[in-house]
């Protein structure tokens, strides 16, 4: 997606640019439609009032502004020449939106052909000319705007309930840690097999509808915000670890750029159960 370069006259001025100029154009026809307005409003009242001496001159004159009142919209017309497919293809756009990015205070992510925006991932969408932020179309595009949005998300409250994720996770965990190692049990103190990551949230998305309400993109900063609670328990008490690496059989890397731009990378999960007071076999046998 990085962009190429280009002589073309567009690209050289760009969406903020050309939006720019158009606002400028659109604020002239503004100015002259409010003197119009108020032109036809002394005509109404002349009307009324019967001061019928100047009215053909008044309404000669006003017809003229009329007229040149389409000048600065056929100027805007003239202006909006901007190719969004185009933009959007050569990475243009995205130069752009990079820029204004990092003047908002937001770090960009290009890499591997995804682009991101913690805690959002970022989908340029030509057909709809617009970008998908997380799962939402955003079809304003002023690269500006865009990034307004983008720091609006990063400083937006999370609403993370750590527990209520790993026992999401735990209750998928359960059935691939035993087929790592059959010895497991759940309810018996100690250091669980490592699963992996991938794999419960493949569980998780099984259903297509079900993956596009949970991306994976979703998941991952998920995992993060998991990876700054590192005391954070299940409902039983579990802990939990995030380990694993290539290296290891199915150990799928999952990858997050964070709001600095540091790499951040998810492979396997295990639960650990700390031994406490009163525990028995009988109830580590009931736990089976």
């Amino acid at each position: 997606m990085d962009a190429q370069p280009t002589d073309s006259p567009q690209r050289a001025r760009g969406l903020e640019d050309t939006l720019e100029q158009l606002d400028a154009s659109l604020a002239e026809a503004d100015r002259q439609a409010q003197a119009l307005l108020k032109a036809v409003r002394r005509l109404r009242r002349a009307a009324r009032e019967g001061a019928v001496a100047n009215l053909p001159a008044a309404i000669a004159a006003a017809k003229a502004d009329a007229e040149r009142s389409g000048e600065p919209l056929a100027k805007a017309a003239a202006v909006l020449d901007y190719d969004v497919a185009d933009a959007f293809a050569s990475g243009a756009w995205l130069d752009e939106l990079a820029a204004a990015a990092s003047g908002a205070g937001v770090i960009l992510v290009r890499r591997d052909g995804r682009v991101t925006a913690y805690p959002v991932a970022l989908r340029l969408d030509a057909r709809a000319q617009g970008v998908r932020i997380g799962r939402k179309l955003e079809r304003r595009i002023r690269p500006s705007f865009v990034a307004a949005q983008l720091k609006a998300l990063q400083q937006r409250p999370e609403r993370f309930n750590a527990r209520q994720f790993l026992d999401r996770l735990f209750a998928l965990y359960e059935s691939k840690a035993r087929a790592e190692d059959p010895t497991w049990r759940p309810g018996r103190p100690g250091l669980g097999p490592l699963v992996s990551l991938a794999d419960l949230h493949d569980m998780l998305t099984l259903l297509p509808a079900a993956g596009a309400d949970y991306p994976q993109e979703e998941f991952v900063a998920d995992l993060l915000r998991l990876d700054r609670q590192p005391d954070a328990t299940d409902r039983s008490g579990r802990r939990f670890e995030l380990g694993g690496s290539t290296g290891r059989k199915g150990g799928k890397r999952l990858t997050l750029f964070d709001e600095t731009g540091e790499q951040h990378d998810y492979y396997a999960i295990r639960f650990i159960l700390e031994p406490s007071d009163g525990r028995t076999e009988h109830a580590t046998a009931a736990a089976r």
